[in-house]
Order: structure tokens, then C-alpha cells, then sequence
């Protein structure tokens, strides 16, 4: 779902032919901050129809991290081109920006360097391979390298499949144990030492990025190397009718720290469907910055692997598990249960780490 606002009669004739599911906003009849506001939280893509100017005041306030904005594009009223603003990689701006184009017969107007440029992107190939990114300031050590025609050189701390075809020609791994690395796939276990070094609590969503970059340069990590981070964790719940966020977060905080699991991994949260609109799941998506995936039933009953059973539950929502089936779900093939099922007498969660890449 994407939300579109639209100031003029003519910007109401384009948004309607825009064919994504859709939120339609008139500019000129108020909560179009609020709109604004909702699109930054949950990370909603936003279309305005309208002078670039206009969409870029109204977003400003709202502005905080490249790696946490929503993707933001600005069409003309005429449809005759699509500017992404802001968050073209990791938010998918760019990639939005041209298929809406195409969609509409315009013109996508991308300004990004390694796009024009045809080149290695690395918030792309994080996003596309499911990293986080620790200190995104770095990026642009990445970009000017590769813009110059330098290979960059990479160390993986873990199994991860790094060099896939497309992105041979611009990575190499690092060449022995002295070489500084430009940029450090790491896991779980460093992430949690490292953080905890800079006083970052590894339990708790990451700080904004300012202050965590601050704190880990004080933890004397180098502002030269990228840190990417595996977010390979899903997180399946169950949960009573209303239960809030304040008391979903604070168990799933103990789970974590009871097995050494750094919340940053988390990859998503998932439960089943009838829970879709339940408001602490969507408070916990939004404050993780995460997925939530929710299946039925019956998907439910379909994961493969071994589920401590529940009559309880299958009498109320039709399957026996709802945290461990929907966290192995979430997942996918492959998977291993990390945490099998924990509960208090509201709520029950389970861990599972991603299979292989």
C-alpha cells in the first residue's frame, strides 16, 4: 500500500490512475501531516502529486535516516515525470519511481551516482540480501570507491554466500588476517559485543543512527569500514486479544536476552491472520522497524518441523501452535528453532533462525 497526496483536481485525475493499492489524500482538506507522520512510522511509500517543492517542506520534519525513511516520489500533475526524493535503495524509491513510469508513460528522473553510473550500490545489495547496516555514514566510502573504479575489499565472519555474479567485479575478500576490510559482514555474536562495548543495550531496537554511530566510534570503531549485520531472526507470536505493546515488548526482550539474541537481527514478527490488526503486534512491527507476517489457519498448519501442541489454542483459532508455525513460516525452508515456545499467561513467542543463503 502506498499513500498518494494531491493538492489540484488535475493531481486527483493522475493519482487515480496510478494502479498500486492505494491511500488517496487530499492536500487541501488537513491531516496531510498526520498522513505524513503515519507514512514516516510505518514506513509507507508516499507519492505526491505536485510541485517537488511543496513535497519536500512538508517532509522535512519528518526526515531522519536513510535507512529507516519510507521511499518518497513526487510526480508532475501532467504524469510527465516521477522524481524519487528520498530513500531511492533501501526504501525502494527508485525502483518505485520507475515502475510507476512506465505504468503512467513518464519519465523516471533518477539522480542517484551508481544508478546513472550503472554501478554497485551497497545499501542495495544489503537490502536485497537481508543486512542491516550499522553505520550507514560509511556508505559513501563504498560509493566513492566503486564511482572510481576500485574494488572493494570484504570480510565475512560467517558462512554468508557473498560473491554472487553480479557483485564479483566490485568486492573481493579480504587478503589475510592484517588488511583492513572496507567493509565487515559480522553476526550475531559480534554484534552484541560491540554494542554492548559502546553502551548500547543489544536487546533494545538501535538507537538513531547519529547517536549509535557516535557511540560506536567512542567504542573505538573505525568510521572507514561498513558493518553490515545478518538480520537472519523471526520472531513468531501468539497473543490474548488487545494485549499491548508494553507488555508484548518487555517478554520478548527477555527472551532475547535469555539466549544472547540481538534484537537488531530480527528480521520480521509474524502470527497468525486473525491477529492482523492487533495493536500491540502492530506497535511491535513499527518500533522494531520489521515485517509482520501473518498466514491462516491452515498455512499455519502446513510448516513443516515439530511444534509443541496446544488444544487450547486449536479449539480458538483452528491450529495447535500459532509462535513456532508462524516463526518457521516466516523464516522459510531450511529454517532452525532457536527459541521453541515461550509464554506467559498472555503471550507466547518463539525464535527461529533463517536457513542458509
Amino acid at each position: 500500500m502506498i499513500k498518494v497526496i494531491f493538492f489540484t483536481e488535475n493531481g486527483r485525475g493522475l493519482a487515480e490512475r496510478i494502479p498500486d493499492d492505494k491511500q488517496m489524500i487530499d492536500g487541501r482538506a488537513g491531516r496531510t501531516e498526520a498522513n505524513i507522520e503515519e507514512a514516516f512510522s510505518k514506513k509507507i511509500p508516499l507519492v505526491f502529486v505536485g510541485a517537488a517543492g511543496i513535497a519536500v517542506r512538508l517532509i522535512a520534519p519528518y526526515i531522519k535516516d536513510k535507512t529507516t525513511d519510507p521511499a518518497v516520489i513526487c510526480i508532475d500533475e501532467k504524469g510527465k515525470f516521477v522524481i524519487p526524493l528520498l530513500s531511492g535503495h533501501i526504501g525502494g524509491a527508485n525502483e518505485l519511481a520507475s515502475r510507476l513510469a512506465s505504468e503512467l508513460g513518464a519519465t523516471a528522473v533518477i539522480t542517484t551516482a551508481t544508478d546513472v553510473n550503472h554501478t554497485f550500490a551497497v545499501d542495495v545489495f544489503a537490502k536485497n540480501n537481508g543486512l542491516g547496516i550499522l553505520n550507514p555514514s560509511a556508505i559513501k566510502n563504498i560509493s566513492s570507491k566503486v564511482l572510481n573504479g576500485e574494488i572493494v575489499s570484504v570480510k565475512s565472519d560467517s558462512t554468508y554466500r557473498l560473491y554472487q555474479e553480479d557483485y564479483k567485479k566490485y568486492m573481493r575478500p579480504v587478503q589475510g588476517n592484517d588488511e583492513r576490510p572496507d567493509i565487515a559482514i559480522v553476526g550475531n555474536d559480534w554484534l552484541v559485543s560491540i554494542l554492548n562495548a559502546a553502551g548500547i543495550d543489544p536487546f533494545m531496537p538501535l538507537p538513531e543512527r547519529f547517536t549509535r554511530e557516535e557511540l560506536l566510534l567512542n567504542a573505538g570503531i573505525s568510521s572507514r569500514c561498513l558493518y553490515l549485520y545478518e538480520k537472519n531472526y523471526t520472531v513468531g507470536i501468539g497473543c490474548r486479544k488487545l494485549t499491548g505493546y508494553d507488555e508484548i515488548f518487555p517478554f520478548l526482550k527477555d527472551v532475547m536476552s535469555h539466549k544472547n539474541l540481538c534484537m537488531a537481527c530480527v528480521d520480521s514478527i509474524a502470527s497468525i491472520d486473525i491477529k492482523k490488526d492487533e495493536p500491540g503486534l502492530l506497535n511491535l512491527s513499527a518500533a522494531l522497524g520489521v515485517p509482520f507476517n501473518v498466514y491462516s489457519a491452515e498455512e499455519l498448519k502446513g510448516a513443516e518441523g515439530n511444534f509443541k501442541p496446544s488444544p487450547f489454542v486449536e479449539s480458538v483459532v483452528g491450529v495447535d501452535n500459532v509462535c513456532e508455525r508462524a516463526a518457521a513460516l516466516s523464516a522459510g525452508h531450511g529454517s532452525k528453532k532457536l527459541v521453541g515456545k515461550m509464554q506467559t499467561e498472555r503471550v507466547t513467542i518463539s525464535v527461529y533462525e533463517k536457513g542458509s543463503r
